[in-house]
């Protein structure tokens, strides 16, 4: 029960707020919108996901 746990409050929201910085660097310098749109979307989604699924297992 606990390494699921540090997967979905640590690693899970880590790996994707990284990729969401870095989508959204990339489209404010490249001057391309989606890139950062998308970019802002999977940063927060790093910060619900944990929530809803934690919800779920405990």
């Amino acid at each position: 029960m606990v390494q699921s746990v540090i997967v979905y409050s640590e690693i899970i929201p880590t790996i994707l707020s990284l990729v969401g910085i870095y989508l959204i660097i990339n489209g404010v310098l490249g001057d391309k919108r989606e890139l950062s749109v998308a970019g802002v979307v999977v940063f927060l989604l790093a910060v619900i996901i944990p929530f809803v699924i934690l919800t779920n297992i405990i």
